[in-house]
């Protein structure tokens, strides 16, 4: 999805999309783990990253982000991801305009215990954690998970029901 396309340059959107670990002849043998984290390690900031706010969850090889922001920050924010080689199969999986943000701007933070995740997958009947088959209603019940105590889905703004 060309996010740059799809919404006008002043929106501010929603955004879940995943990748796949790229563990390749350089990946470190001694287990993906390690890979994993450096992936994870903090890159350095720049403004893109001040205007958006995101949480993420990684397992199973797979990464899923929701991110939000402006539009040509969070274009920038996926397309960075894209060109990373240690991610590999980047797919948007939902995308929203907003009117306001629900996660705070400059920050990226990791959510789902395992606990949490096995029961969001049980809930909508998958059997692991693999979020290109997740549906809206998957990543709703996800970025419900951010929310401290816990919101119920629907009031999500980004990931309203139809």
């Amino acid at each position: 999805m060309k996010l740059l396309e799809t919404f006008p340059r002043d929106a501010l959107v929603h955004v879940a999309f995943c990748s796949e670990a790229n563990f390749s002849d350089w990946a470190d043998p001694r287990g993906p783990e390690l890979e994993v984290s450096r992936i994870l390690y903090p890159a350095p900031r720049t403004a893109h990253h001040e205007s958006i706010g995101g949480i993420f969850h990684s397992g199973d090889r797979f990464y899923l982000q929701v991110v939000e922001g402006p539009v040509e920050d969070v274009a920038w924010y996926i397309d960075r991801v894209a060109h990373d080689p240690r991610h590999k199969r980047i797919q948007v999986l939902h995308a929203v305009a907003i009117h306001a943000h629900t996660l705070p701007p400059g920050s990226m933070r990791y959510i789902g215990s395992h606990d949490q995740m096995h029961e969001i997958n049980t809930r909508h009947g998958l059997p692991r954690f693999d979020p290109y088959s997740w549906t809206p209603d998957v990543l709703r019940d996800f970025a419900a998970l951010a929310t401290d105590p816990p919101c119920r889905p629907e009031s999500l703004m980004g990931l309203h029901r139809d």
